[in-house]
Formats: structure tokens, sequence, C-alpha cells
């Protein structure tokens, strides 16, 4: 039975999972309810500092807001000569990264016994929806409110700026990134990856990979939660804010 608002704000204790694109604010508000005393499961550290240690430099200094270490491992496809990553290198890169988001998605509920009586928010990866496994997200939805913080198409190039500004780890499947690489190789001439600047390829495939993952957060927020405009998130003044917007959401 879907939950009505009332239902939702009666909880003694809630559970959510923010969705949404990178850049879009799941982070920031992830933290902001950390300090409201809500126990923060934020993904993208989990797998830096715990299902990546062993790879992953920098770990000690990462925190829920600094994911830089996970961030430079997981890297940029383009010429080694120019910060990039190989091609080779990458794709087994991506792989390991698929790998430990779906771990740590299937340990969300370890992460709700962790955080016993305390309400739970789950930080997730804007990868979240490139998840194939059908278990792992319907055993996420079925402990997890989920919350799709949808961005405003007059919010896309601010958050395209974010991404390049400050690179996130972004998977990309497989078929998307092998189809998009020879279409970027083809436009601009450029017989080999080492050829690639880096920061270049990111500016081109991000909107493509933010258009393509729109359709996948939603079926996903219709499936298991709401859908919030990201600004009106970003804007909630207290806990209390944010809660009656979910809580309006829901109807």
């Amino acid at each position: 039975m879907r939950l009505s608002g009332r239902d939702f704000l009666d909880q003694p204790r809630k559970a959510i999972t923010l969705i949404g694109m990178s850049g879009v604010g799941k982070s920031h508000t992830a933290c902001r309810l950390s300090d409201w005393g809500w126990h923060n499961y934020s993904c993208d550290y989990l797998i830096g500092t715990h299902y990546l240690k062993e790879a992953v430099r920098g770990d000690g200094v990462m925190s829920p807001d600094n994911i830089a270490g996970l961030s430079d491992f997981v890297g940029q496809i383009g010429g080694e000569d120019k910060g990039g990553v190989g091609l080779e290198e990458f794709r087994r890169r991506q792989r390991l990264y698929y790998e430990a988001e779906c771990a740590v998605l299937r340990d969300v509920g370890k992460g709700l016994d962790a955080a016993a009586s305390r309400n739970f928010v789950n930080d997730s990866s804007g990868s979240l929806c490139e998840v194939e496994d059908e278990t792992i997200l319907a055993q996420v939805g079925a402990k997890t409110l989920f919350v799709y913080l949808k961005a405003g198409q007059e919010d896309h190039p601010a958050i395209l700026a974010r991404a390049v500004e400050c690179p996130k780890p972004l998977y990309f499947p497989p078929a998307f990134f092998d189809a998009n690489l020879k279409a970027y190789c083809s436009d601009f001439g450029i017989a080999r990856v080492g050829d690639i600047t880096p920061g270049a390829f990111l500016s081109w495939i991000f909107p493509r990979l933010f258009q393509s993952r729109l359709p996948k957060y939603q079926r996903l927020a219709d499936r298991y939660g709401v859908t919030i405009p990201a600004a009106k998130v970003n804007a909630a003044a207290s806990e209390a804010d944010f809660l009656d917007l979910i809580a309006e959401a829901l109807g």
C-alpha cells in the first residue's frame, strides 16, 4: 500500500533514499539531514572507504561531502599525459565501481540496523538508476522511500558546470559508453583514446548521460517513491520543511 503524506509524517522513524543526477544536491541534502540528527548512509563515501578501500588512494581524508579520492580513482577517459585514464584501465575501474555500488545497495539493511532508532537517509550515487539488478532496487525500495530530486531545465547548465569543475565519479553503462566514445572520436577526428582531453570529453558526454538518465530516475520514483523539484529541496530551511515537501508529494 502506498503511503499517504500523513502516514509518512506519523512514522516514528523515517527512511529515505535520495536519487538524482550527480550535482543536483543529494549529498548537500544528506549532510543537512545529518546535521539534523539523521543517519547518513553515503554510498560513494562508503564505496571509497570500505568497498573499494584497497584501490582508492587518499581514503583517509574522505568524508560524505568530499569524495575526491573516489573521483580520482574512477577517473576520466583520455590521454594519461593529460591526466586521463587509458581505455582498458578505465573499463576496469568502471566495472569495479559498478560492483561496489551494487554491494553498498545490498547492504542498506545493515545501514538501517546501524542507525538504530535514528531517521535514515541513503545518499545514493547518481548511477543508482543504472543498476540492472531489479532485485537490489526492489529491496532498497521496500526499506526506504525514494525521493527523486528532479532538476528543472533551467538548472541543467549549472549542474553541467559543477560536473566539469568538481568531477564526481561517473558510471557509464558499457553500451552507452562505447557508442558515445565512438561518436566523439568520429565527430572530432580523434584516432586514439590517448589523444582525448579528459575534461573536453566529460563536457561533451555529460549532457547526453544526463538526458539518458532522466526517464530512469522517473521510473524509480514512480515505482518506489516521489518526485520533488530539486530547487524546492535545496531551498528547504528546516527539517520540517523538507518533510512537508515529501508529505505534499505523497498527497
